[in-house]
């Protein structure tokens, strides 16, 4: 599997697809919670850790809250909707400073994790491929950081 990171165009806001119900159907909803703890865990240490809480009940409970998203857009069961109802979750990344480099950790994060699962390279394509994209909406911050054209590749 190939986890490419494509340079993000600053205002651009590119049409996504949610991941492939084979996703959740490989991972089942014990892993994507599994996956989520530890991702959590390993970004609250990563350069990007200010974005998160340090405490560990407080993390525990973003962790808590993030997952029930991530299920429901992998097609599972609507625990976040019925929970929070609506929810934008690029309004909800507003108040922190999000740059490309900062999207590129959070993405380099999620790519650790992942390949820790056993699971087809078509499932995981479909939700790096959505995680890839979507990350592209939650940049606010233009650095004016240069990027080769084509990929950058953590």
């Amino acid at each position: 599997m190939d986890y490419k990171i494509t340079k993000t165009v600053f205002g651009e806001k590119p049409e996504y697809n949610l991941p492939k119900p084979l996703f959740l159907e490989e991972m089942k909803e014990e892993g994507l919670i599994k996956l989520f703890d530890k991702f959590y865990d390993l970004v609250a240490d990563s350069d990007i850790g200010n974005f998160f809480p340090q405490d560990e009940e407080e993390l525990e409970k973003v962790k808590a809250h993030n997952v029930k998203f991530f299920i429901e857009a992998c097609g599972g069961e609507k625990h976040y909707s019925n929970t929070v109802g609506h929810f934008d979750m690029i309004k909800a990344h507003e108040p922190f400073s999000i740059t490309e480099k900062a999207r590129t950790e959070w993405l380099g994060c999620m790519e650790e994790i992942l390949r820790e699962f056993d699971i087809s390279d078509e499932a995981k394509k479909s939700f790096w491929e959505y995680l890839e994209t979507f990350s592209k909406h939650t940049v606010n911050v233009n650095t004016g950081l240069k990027l080769p054209e084509d990929i950058v590749k953590v």
